[in-house]
């Protein structure tokens, strides 16, 4: 193998000095200075190509580029001087989709299970940046795992949502070409779909286009053009990504698994081949299981565990959110594709991003997909931007819309995969990682394969756990006043008048319910983390109205100064004192 891997660094990267080396297990390590960020992966992707090669792990440099490394040892030596502070069966590492699904799934086992999240909440990494899509399975790779995953965990969502009381609509896609020679592109997306498994997927034509979304006839027929042919995929479904978590950890707390936030994981304790245990910026937490869902991380922690087997080169994707008052044009992930129509991809390893809506019916633009060494790097960028606004399809809306624009990073590995797997190198190390678009579609699938892993273990070490007779599923859904009626709202406020102070007006958000997320399983600290709880500050003025009442009520509830209080964690102090009064007093140009 080695020499098909040679040959193709001479063939194909000539001018590039790369050096490979492979290890027993077809692990590939490539090192050297590549001439640009871009050719460093396309190097990756194309070695990761290669029949037989499991993974590949980067050692390359690019010329002129600065890939930063985090120092862990601050970490540690805070850990270590500690000590102990806890032991568990099982210590889970990110408090993601995966992380929190994975837990609450255990949860169902008498087995003590411990999350640690380096964030001030869950849903604090690539959880909660992303378009919300609970992907069909007909956009990835037939054979993968991904595949495999992606249209189980599509399935599972029903009874997901239904167990924890969050929102998910089935709205359906439906992808319409008006020119014949379009119509190969969605044949081929078809053939992938039914190869894979996908419920309901099917061609469409005629008046079947019509019934499926009435308003996409209507504006092809404003276009001048007539449908040619469609694809259906039915089982497509919205959520708001940062529910579903919160959703997954409030119901796993509930059942007993405890979250530690702010913790940061410096190190994974082995001995003799086994984990051992973590070691946090918190202290030593003692473990037979560790389960890596650490997003962008997971290379690093598994490189902890003395477990190096891939790399994770993040991809950043930049998302519009447009104002509730430019809704989107069709109930259904629709729309329609010309003969003139030039199609843009960021990325060929990507899906590519286009137009979609949240349950709440905001239009959403993107996510691009743009390689980037900085696994921090969520700056959103003009050039990202304008991507993201290149995927707008409907005529109605454009950039004065903008109410909000972000940036997440995908964690990414060369082969394009998810890892789920016991390592081979370190027994009680399970890995989670690489898990990308359709993660979120797949969490379910990711925490049933995951748990399966660990379960497995136990049983065939005679150690199998009891069943957790008191597991309660049921999580119940908050009470959403913006979406009630005039008689249910009164009702409301007969019983708690706080039900009628509203704290947000552009989402209408009362100040009960910001005490509900409060007072929840998962106490939310910061004002982003209320956001995402009960979208105070999600509206039109992004908080310009709310953020000081928010801050307010978190300060009174929490028995906090209202200066401690944070916009997204440690270091982003909303206030710095008290008044304007102390100011003077302390001198003003202090």
């Amino acid at each position: 193998m080695i020499e098909a891997i040679n040959a193709l660094l001479r063939s194909e990267f000539p001018d590039e000095r790369i050096t490979a080396q492979i290890d027993e297990r077809n692990i590939v390590t490539l090192s050297g200075e590549c001439s640009t960020w871009a050719v460093l992966i396309q190097i990756g992707h194309a070695v990761a190509k290669i029949p037989g090669v499991r993974n590949v792990v980067s050692d390359m440099t690019a010329k002129g580029v600065e890939i930063p490394k985090k120092d862990y040892t601050p970490v540690v030596e805070e850990g270590r001087r500690i000590g102990e502070v806890d032991s568990a069966d099982v210590v889970i590492v990110g408090a993601g989709v995966s992380g929190c699904g994975i837990a609450r799934e255990l949860a169902r086992y008498n087995l003590k299970i411990v999350v640690v999240e380096k964030g001030d909440d869950v849903a604090s990494g690539a959880s909660k940046a992303n378009n919300g899509d609970i992907h069909p399975g007909h956009a990835v790779k037939p054979g993968t795992l991904k595949a495999k995953l992606n249209v189980r965990g599509n399935r599972m969502y029903t009874q997901w949502a239904k167990d924890l009381g969050f929102e998910l609509q089935r709205c359906g896609s439906l992808k319409v070409v008006t020119s014949e020679k379009l119509v190969p592109e969605i044949e081929k997306m078809y053939a992938v779909a039914v190869i894979n498994g996908v419920d309901g997927a099917r061609l469409v034509r005629g008046d079947e286009i019509a019934q499926i979304e009435p308003r996409l006839g209507e504006e092809m027929e404003k276009a001048g053009v007539k449908p040619v042919l469609g694809l259906w995929l039915p089982s497509f479904g919205l959520v708001e990504p940062y529910d579903v978590v919160v959703a997954l950890a409030e119901n796993a707390a509930e059942n007993g698994v405890h979250f530690r936030l702010n913790c940061t994981v410096g190190d994974v304790l082995t001995e003799n081949g086994q984990v051992t245990g973590v070691v946090t910026n918190q202290g030593i937490i003692r473990a037979k299981y560790v389960i890596n869902c650490a997003g962008v991380y997971a290379d690093e922690i598994s490189e902890m565990a003395g477990d190096r087997c891939y790399t994770i080169h993040p991809r950043k994707g930049t998302i519009a959110i447009l104002d509730k008052s430019a809704p989107p044009l069709y109930n259904a992930l629709a729309g329609f594709a010309t003969g003139n129509e030039v199609v843009l991809k960021k990325n060929v390893e990507s899906k590519g991003g286009g137009m979609c809506r949240t349950p709440e019916f905001n239009i959403l633009l993107g996510p691009s997909a743009t390689e980037v060494p900085d696994k921090e790097d969520v700056e959103t960028t003009a050039e990202d931007l304008r991507y993201a606004m290149s995927r707008n399809s409907n005529p109605y809306v454009g950039t004065g819309d903008i109410i909000k624009i972000f940036a997440g990073s995908r964690p990414a590995d060369f082969k394009e995969d998810f890892v789920i797997e016991m390592s081979d190198k370190t027994h009680g190390f399970i890995n989670v990682g690489a898990i990308q678009s359709p993660g979120l579609a797949s969490a379910p699938a990711v925490a049933e394969m995951a748990c399966g892993i660990l379960l497995g273990d136990l049983q065939e070490h005679d150690a199998f756990p009891s069943v957790n007779m008191n597991f309660n599923p049921i999580r119940k859904r908050r009470v959403e006043f913006r979406h009630m009626t005039n008689e249910q709202r009164d009702e409301l406020i007969r019983r708690d008048p706080r039900y009628g102070r509203i704290i947000c007006r552009c989402e209408q958000i009362t100040e009960s319910e910001i005490l509900d997320a409060i007072h929840s399983p998962i106490v939310p600290g910061s004002i982003d983390a209320i956001k995402r709880r009960t979208r105070a500050g999600m509206g039109r003025c992004q908080g310009g109205f709310c953020q000081p009442r928010v801050l307010e009520i978190l300060a009174r509830e929490l028995g906090k100064d209202p200066t401690e209080i944070t916009l997204k964690g440690e270091g982003s102090n909303v206030l710095l004192c008290e008044s304007r009064s102390k100011v003077n007093e302390g001198g003003a140009d202090k």
